[in-house]
């Protein structure tokens, strides 16, 4: 087994389309067919290569219809599938602000709105 520091091993996660999320230490399961694995965590620089990944896929789909190696449509459109997918999340995640709200400092300074009324 090989000892890796924090890192090294952070290093090893680096991937074309942004990091790996596996845990450490754990095999790649999905053959190293990053854009098709729910654990790429794909960097927003890397957008306009994901793109290029994606009009690739389409390319290659039309040739190997044209060829007849109808083995590999299968394979092909499950990737472009993934990667069109990962590409909708990215400009939603654009497009959509995530609002976190306003601390309340009134409650945590135990003041509040509520009147109380004294008898």
């Amino acid at each position: 087994m090989i000892n890796l520091t924090s890192a090294e091993n952070f290093e090893l996660r680096k991937v074309a389309l942004g990091t790996c999320g596996r845990d450490h230490g754990t095999p790649c399961q999905h053959e190293n067919a990053c854009v098709r694995c729910p654990l790429l965590r794909v960097d927003p620089a890397q957008l306009p290569r994901l793109e290029e990944v994606h009009a690739n896929l389409a390319d290659r789909l039309q040739e190997v219809k044209d060829q007849g190696w109808m083995g590999e449509v299968a394979a092909i459109e499950t990737t472009m599938a993934a990667a069109a997918q990962k590409l909708d999340a990215m400009r939603t995640a654009r497009e959509i602000p995530v609002h976190l709200g306003m601390p309340d400092v009134r409650l945590s300074a135990g003041r509040s709105n509520s009147r109380t009324t004294r008898r």
